[in-house]
């Protein structure tokens, strides 16, 4: 019972830290990068957002390719759920 308590307060705790790290440093940093390339925020909000959110999984599968031998299969993994995730997000 006192676990679940605790793992449910980490759970919320990361998401609010989360949307912090987001609303501080990425939503701004895209704005910089779409006005200095003269895209529309429809555009950058489709390309630049999507591959944001889908750079956690790119690093893991590659250093899962990379620095463990043999490689394992974590790569079809990262990307099958990365897609996933984009999708229904």
């Amino acid at each position: 019972s006192g676990g679940l308590a605790l793992y449910i307060f980490l759970l919320l705790y990361c998401f609010v830290g989360l949307a912090i790290v987001c609303d501080d440093y990425f939503v701004p940093s895209l704005e910089k990068i779409s006005e200095g390339l003269s895209l529309p925020e429809d555009v950058a909000g489709a390309t630049f957002m999507a591959a944001g959110s889908s750079a956690p999984e790119l690093f893991v599968s590659l250093a899962d390719n990379v620095i463990s031998n043999p490689p394992k299969s974590v790569g079809i993994g990262t990307i099958v759920g990365s897609a996933i995730i984009n999708i229904l997000v």
